[in-house]
């Protein structure tokens, strides 16, 4: 299942159809339930909240397709009805007097609010996730590319935590709501803190999973430069990766356990890098001893170790099959 079949059948997202859709169904454009008068100030702050919630509603899926992987989430269109209703946001500042400036404060607020989780929604939505685990996977069983891998799974973890800072955002300024905005929105804000903390419950196995692909790597690359170091008899040093990768990829392994209810179409996934990780610390302990054994000059220990340590590592790289 794709990460869109996740969003759809669970009702993860900013507004879905679980979480908003009732609240959201009557609202769009002028039949917001906004009262709009004459005047040009009021007049614009109705159009305001018509816009923002139309951008709600441009998030919200129905079950009235046939293939929800077809279904892609497409940012253009709630960022256009956002921009549209700051500008009229910016209308009403302007001609309404200044008791009605908290009311154009909250409504910037909601902007800025749909703004966050519209972007966190496209990067929950990008499928390329487990993409990039395979190319760390590839890296580690010794088929593909260390470098262009760590680089590739360090900017989706900067990606990711960078949703998690706008979620985090987003979910403190509804927290902060009050009744005024539900007079002005007429959005069970209850209802809003629901869809939010749905979002975050599929965003946080996805940060997860990243930064234990980013431990996982950084794991490998000592383990490595190690072996390397084992090779040339530099027993200290050697011994010194070997510690430093063993406590990456037990720590990878931690973060990955950590992990509670992630996406269906990430589990094999996240099993496949917990199997990796689990195997690697193993043989990252099986080299440190024979890394001990050459320091004291233990030649037979050291050739016992280093066939444990390489039958770890056939382990590893059989954890896809």
């Amino acid at each position: 299942m794709n990460r869109r079949q996740y969003l759809i059948r669970t009702g993860a997202g900013v507004a879905t159809a679980t979480a908003l859709a009732g609240c959201l169904s009557d609202l769009t454009g002028s039949d917001s339930n906004v009262t709009v008068t004459d005047r040009t100030g009021d007049r614009a702050l109705a159009r305001a909240v018509g816009a923002l919630n139309e951008a709600a509603l441009t998030l919200v899926v129905t079950d009235d397709v046939d293939e929800p992987s077809d279904l892609e989430f497409d940012p253009a269109e709630p960022t256009t009805r956002i921009e549209d209703g700051r500008a009229h946001l910016e209308t009403a500042a302007t001609e309404l007097d200044d008791d009605r400036e908290a009311d154009v404060d909250v409504l910037r607020t909601y902007a800025d609010v749909l703004e966050r989780l519209v972007a966190v929604t496209d990067t929950v939505a990008d499928e390329t996730l487990a993409d990039d685990a395979e190319d760390a996977f590839e890296a580690v069983d010794g088929d593909g590319d260390l470098e262009d891998a760590s680089t590739t799974v360090t900017e989706r973890t900067a990606a990711l935590e960078r949703a998690q800072s706008r979620h985090d955002g987003a979910r403190e300024d509804v927290d902060d709501f009050d009744d005024r905005f539900e007079e002005l929105v007429r959005i069970d804000r209850t209802r809003l803190e629901d869809a939010v903390a749905e979002l975050g419950d599929v965003l946080s196995p996805l940060v997860a999973l990243g930064d234990a692909l980013e431990t996982l790597l950084d794991g490998y690359e000592s383990l490595e430069n190690g072996q390397e170091l084992l090779e040339e008899e530099k027993y200290d040093a050697a011994r010194d990766e070997f510690d430093a990768a063993e406590s990456s990829f037990e720590a990878a392994t931690a973060t990955l356990d950590a992990i509670e209810d992630p996406p269906s179409d990430l589990v094999d996934t996240i099993q496949a890098t917990r199997c990796r990780s689990t195997h690697l610390a193993t043989a990252a302990s099986a080299f440190d001893d024979a890394a001990a054994a050459g320091a004291d000059g233990d030649t037979l220990s050291v050739s016992e170790s280093r066939q444990e340590a390489n039958r770890a590592l056939e382990d590893a790289r059989n954890c896809s099959q």
